[in-house]
């Protein structure tokens, strides 16, 4: 390791302060080795210059913020290789023991907050009320205005609420919300007079409360109902739990958030983040902050059961990447005042808003020029993306907000929408909002009368004098009022966007005026033309209060009428819509100039950042090659028992997963008691399943027992499955083949490091090779293993390629087209199979049938992909000519003369 030494520094939780550092792992004299603390591993970068540092995996326990500084500038803190460093603000709470009913308490240094976990899980805080998980409206109480009218520093509980104690004790807070339910509060209990049935409060609420909010109070051991909840006893001092497994808190305690802030980068620039775990923040802190730090990036990490993930203020230029953001007490990441040209790619956020329900999975507010591109927003209380502007300090321009997946959100909230903009500045925002996929927006307010439910809730909201937004090109589904709804604001442009409606109050389209802005709340000059509207209602799609000037034309719609005669009524616009297939598949809709959307770049992103490099002089960890498949087109691999990894296991079977979780002792001794006699094995491959998915391999690089517990825990749910081929992978390239032959780990390593970041893909398609050689077809028959093997270890020096193009058959026989349609599979696997021997043809000429109809030579452009695609799908239910009625010689005025397409090439 003596090379490194004068490369990095490394920080292990057996290591010494006292120690050079330089060493990933303690001597054997134990006289050397790593530093145990990141503040030490910081002074020593500035004292060497060395700028690496390496965190080997573990819990670092935090009791102050790690602040970097313009000192700091450059340096790189980085997870080791395959391991898991997690830097917690919380404190360990144990010494539990049993007081009856299922709960167990402990004595805690100082009062505790609303935030705890048990085995890296959240728990909930006592509450008043009767909660039941899942439902939003269950454990709130409503509220009447306070004796002298509604208020921000009390309210009174109805007359008959058992849920309310005759007094509260010290540490007891009190979540509030009005009305519309825009934004709650959580504040101190003030006081509580049982005869005036008022509760006031230790400071003021954003809106005074009036009768029919809602409210709960919090954190009072006296509310403990269900497991999996927690409460302060003030008057013992003690920490009281209901927990889900008792056994897990009796070994390993509780944690309690204890810090608002664990690393801090101020006045830095270069600082590279990538590989840790964040967790264990207070729901009103932020994990992470940036201010006035410039282009830092903050890359592939984890932040689990913190309040805000990151905060960025002044900020410029920053790169926020591949992170996993859940399980948050408040919001995801806020970009604010001044922090222009950041860049937001590629991360997961879901279930936030845990505790505050005001959040957003992104938010910015005085920023210009951010871009969130490829994030996959999940379960908001609120927002997904929110982009305020509420004065002259907090104007935004230049925004682009596209290729998200938001689903789930303003689930405990009501006006608002799964992407909000405010604009009461009333400037031209050059806002760009494209290719997002929204479905469920939920809306839930309250009144005297009770709950109000689906109100006021948004796909794309533009509220208040939002000007000069550009929303096209995404897919809308599900909302409570509207698809977009445009309020008070100029110079906006919705197109050849997809909406489908499912309720009756759901309509595409809101224009309305904004009074309370006077005469700039007016609207002027909004455009929405060349959408498609799907409705299984038959209201209109629209509607206008005071629209101002507008065009609405050009639509197609479906199961409603059209605007005017400028629309178009079509049926079975969509692929099969019933089954959730939601492209298009109509040529009325390219009649109209509205082309699909690009589902395959929605939810995801191209890593922009390096993955973390191996330490110089330090072998990177050895990783066991258990792979298989997980879906139908990825090739079967079962590991031998020598390669037994128990998570991996685990996650090859689905009861195997209900049953163990990511519990490897389980799982191991499963296979020694029955899965070996049962046939079982490993059929799941962890490296492939990373590499599937860039927000995966920016966050577990390539460690599969990482892999493996995502799918266990919430990737199979999610419906995600291996989609990357490691041997085609390595077959599309020769250098590849050359360097790792048919080592399929090695091939899903490279392509997590480094791969998807230089643009490679898998172009290697293992049946169309088969297909393409009788001999192979013989030898191998739909085994697309031993096919991609064949060409890494000798049809490429044979100089084989791929002369099939599955497209091309089925384009020459019309019975395989109406069979197949476009699945290149099955028509590969038929040619193998049968069709060789019953001679099928395997050309198309292409190039004639665009000859034959010059609509579809003008539309496709002389593409004779396109070509055999409409003939395949279309063509030739509608009797399309295949040559042209003239001589065959025009088809070269139209394409090129080798348009008979034949081969895929390119190996």
């Amino acid at each position: 390791m003596t090379d490194s030494a004068s490369q990095a520094f490394f920080v292990a939780t057996n290591g010494n302060d006292s120690w050079s550092g330089r060493l990933a792992a303690p001597n054997a004299e134990g006289t050397d080795g790593p530093f145990a603390t990141l503040d030490r591993a910081q002074s020593a970068m500035r004292a060497t210059g060395v700028r690496d540092t390496y965190v080997r995996g573990g819990t670092y326990t935090l009791d102050h913020t790690v602040t970097l500084t313009g000192a700091d500038s450059g340096v790189r803190i980085m997870a080791y290789p395959g391991e898991t460093p997690v830097l917690s603000g919380g404190q360990r709470v144990t010494g539990f023991t049993d007081i009856g009913g299922g709960l167990y308490a402990a004595p805690v240094s100082s009062a505790t907050g609303l935030d705890l976990s048990i085995g890296g899980v959240r728990q909930k805080v006592a509450q008043t009320g009767d909660w039941t998980a899942g439902d939003a409206k269950s454990g709130w109480s409503f509220l009447e205005a306070a004796s002298g009218g509604a208020s921000k520093t009390s309210l009174r509980y109805t007359a008959g609420d058992a849920s309310v104690p005759t007094s509260v004790q010290a540490g007891t807070v009190i979540q509030t919300f009005d009305t519309e339910h825009l934004a709650d509060n959580i504040v101190g209990v003030a006081g509580l007079d049982t005869a005036s049935r008022t509760i006031s409060f230790t400071q003021g609420v954003q809106y005074a409360l009036r009768t029919g909010g809602t409210f709960r109070l919090l954190n009072d051991d006296a509310f403990l109902r269900d497991a999996g909840e927690f409460a302060w006893r003030a008057e013992d001092g003690r920490l009281v739990v209901k927990p889900q497994d008792a056994a897990t808190l009796l070994s390993q305690g509780a944690v309690v958030s204890r810090l608002g802030t664990l690393m801090a980068l101020n006045g830095v620039s270069g600082v590279s983040l990538q590989g840790l775990t964040f967790s264990d923040t207070v729901y009103d802190g932020s994990a992470l902050t940036l201010t006035n730090a410039a282009g830092n990036s903050v890359a592939g990490n984890r932040f689990v059961n913190v309040g805000t993930a990151m905060t960025l203020t002044g900020s410029a230029g920053n790169t926020i990447e591949a992170n996993r953001l859940e399980h948050l007490g408040a919001s995801g990441i806020k970009v604010g005042y001044g922090s222009n040209a950041n860049f937001i790619s590629g991360n997961s956020i879901t279930d936030i808003g845990e505790v505050l329900k005001s959040v957003a999975g992104v938010s910015v507010y005085g920023s210009n020029d951010t871009r969130i591109t490829g994030n996959d927003i999940r379960n908001s209380p609120r927002y997904g993306v929110s982009i305020k502007n509420w004065d002259s300090a907090t104007v935004n321009t230049g925004t682009i907000v596209e290729y998200n997946r938001i689903w789930n959100t303003m689930l405990e909230t009501a006006d608002g929408g799964a992407i909000e903009m405010l604009g009461r500045s009333n400037v031209d925002t050059r806002t760009l909002i494209q290719g997002n996929d929204i479905r469920n927006v939920g809306g839930l307010a309250s009144n005297a009368s009770g709950w109000l439910e689906r109100y006021k809730s948004f796909g794309v909201y533009l509220d208040d004098m939002a000007n000069g937004v550009t929303v096209q090109g995404n897919f809308i589904q599900n909302t409570g009022w509207d698809s977009v709804f445009i309020h008070g604001g100029d110079s906006n442009r919705v197109v050849n966007n997809i909406a489908v409606l499912s309720n009756p109050r759901e309509r595409f389209i809101r224009l309305e005026w904004s009074p309370n802005a006077g005469s700039i709340g007016l609207l002027a000059d909004n455009r929405v033309t060349g959408n498609v509207i799907a409705s299984s209602t038959g209201v209109d799609y629209w509607e206008f209060l005071t629209p101002g000037s507008y065009s609405l034309t050009g639509n197609l719609v479906q199961g409603t009428r059209g605007f005017n005669s400028g629309d178009t009524a079509g049926s079975g616009v969509f692929v099969n819509g019933a089954a959730g297939d939601f492209r298009l598949n109509s040529g009325v809709a390219a009649s109209l100039g509205i082309h699909d959307l690009d589902w395959a770049r929605i939810g995801t992103a191209a890593a922009t950042v390096p993955s973390i490099p191996a330490p110089s002089g330090v072998a990177a960890p050895p990783v066991v090659a258990a792979t298989g498949s997980g879906a139908a087109t990825a090739p079967s691999f079962v590991a031998s028992a020598a390669e037994f990894v128990p998570l991996s296991y685990i996650a090859s079977y689905a009861d195997l997963s209900a049953a163990y979780g990511t519990d490897a002792a389980r799982g191991t001794a499963h296979y020694i008691a029955s899965g070996r006699a049962e046939g079982r094995s490993i059929t799941f491959d962890p490296m492939a399943y990373i590499a599937s998915y860039a927000d995966l391999s920016g966050a577990y690089g390539a460690d599969r027992t990482q892999g493996a517990a995502h799918y266990i825990t919430s990737g199979r749910a999610e419906g995600r499955s291996i989609t990357f081929d490691p041997l085609a992978y390595i077959a599309s390239y020769a250098d590849l083949s050359g360097a790792y032959g048919a080592d399929r780990t090695q091939g899903a390593a490279h392509y997590i490091a480094s791969g998807r970041a230089e643009g490679r893909s898998v172009t290697f398609d293992p049946l169309a090779y088969i297909a393409s050689y009788a001999d192979l077809s013989g030898a191998y028959g739909t085994d697309p293993t031993r096919a991609t093997a064949h060409y890494i270890a000798s049809g490429r020096a044979e100089g084989r390629s791929v002369t099939f193009d599955p497209l091309a058959y089925v384009a020459a026989n019309p019975d395989l087209a109406g069979a197949f349609g476009l699945d290149r599979t099955r028509a590969e696997q038929h040619y193998i199979a049968s069709g060789r021997a019953e001679g099928r043809a395997t050309r198309f000429d292409a190039a004639a049938y665009l000859a034959a109809n010059p609509d579809l030579a003008a539309g496709f452009g002389g593409d004779l992909t396109k070509a055999m695609q409409h003939y395949v799908t279309s063509g030739r239910l509608e009797g399309r000519a295949l040559t042209p009625a003239a001589t065959m010689t025009k088809a070269a005025d139209l394409v090129a003369s080798s348009g008979v397409l034949a081969a895929a090439g390119g190996l």
